[in-house]
């Protein structure tokens, strides 16, 4: 029925008391502010207004409106300031999904900064696997995801942060504790434990042990690093995983270097038809940072 200028124009009027004042107040001519008023009047089939002596009067179902617009201009305010909000990312959502180790040490890092910068921005963290986290950036359904297995989605574009390399974690005690490095035959009479589920990595795993038959020593498999870390450190044996967030988990196990190196590349995945936004910008630069560290 009104547009949002027509409200403007009645509001302005309500709040002047003349149509002269609420025309300098809009910036418009008195002639439009009246016709603007008139055109209100002809829609609604009543009078607004009662005019004289250069000032209006409200009539009674002019003030009973008025109390109505008064409400739509403040859920437009509370939108505007929404939208300045969001510009300086102090408010809004950020959907964000990561694998349980990530979840534990530099992405926790980054969400702290990012959260202490901008504390009205709600952080929703998912954690999943990571053939799901794909899937769900390349979907739209999260705005960011990390993952640190080689995964190949058309539906992503990929943001690799830094290097790293898969290392052999054991117990305290562990007869092979004090070795400075670990190589395949240090590991030929040794349970190993490894996520014979990431593919990618234990197709890389695989690789670097060459001429031993990796599978012929996994004696327990597990599909998640944290389960890998605790049976090692039980002393079911050694577990061959990705270094993030073993140490915040298991601040006691014992870390080792493995050889041949086995490279993996931590990275931020997101939805490659979809524009980030600039909450999510903010988040890759804290997440660049963190990871730095």
């Amino acid at each position: 029925m009104f547009n949002l200028r027509q409200l403007e124009v009645f509001r302005a009027v309500m709040m002047a008391g003349s149509l002269t004042a609420a025309g300098r107040h809009l910036q418009m001519s008195q002639p439009a502010i009246s016709k603007t008023v008139r055109r209100m009047e002809d829609l609604v089939g009543f009078a607004l207004f009662q005019r004289g002596r250069g000032r209006v009067q409200a009539t009674p179902e002019a003030l009973n409106l008025y109390r109505e617009v008064e409400k739509v201009f403040h859920s437009v305010g509370v939108v505007e300031k929404y939208a300045r909000d969001l510009k300086e990312s102090r408010s809004g959502v950020l959907t964000l999904a990561c694998t349980p180790t990530l979840s534990c040490s530099f992405v926790a890092d980054a969400i702290a900064q990012f959260r202490q910068r901008h504390p009205g921005v709600r952080v929703w963290l998912q954690v999943a696997k990571t053939k799901e986290i794909l899937a769900m950036a390349a979907s739209g359904q999260i705005d960011l995801g990390v993952i640190f297995t080689p995964g190949d989605h058309a539906g992503v574009t990929t943001l690799p942060l830094f290097e790293t390399a898969l290392v052999c974690v054991m117990a305290p005690d562990h007869p092979l504790a004090g070795r400075s490095v670990i190589e395949p035959s240090d590991l030929a009479g040794e349970a190993i434990i490894t996520n014979i589920q990431s593919e990618p990595i234990h197709e890389l795993l695989g690789q670097a042990f060459r001429s031993v038959d990796l599978n012929q020593h996994v004696m327990i498999g597990s599909n998640y690093t944290i389960s890998a870390c605790a049976l090692a450190m039980k002393g079911c044996g050694v577990a061959i995983v990705e270094p993030m967030g073993v140490s915040e988990i298991f601040p006691l196990a014992v870390q080792k270097q493995f050889l041949p190196s086995v490279k993996i590349f931590p990275r931020v995945i997101h939805a490659r038809h979809v524009a980030l936004s600039r909450t999510a910008r903010l988040f890759i630069e804290a997440v660049k940072h963190a990871a730095a560290r």
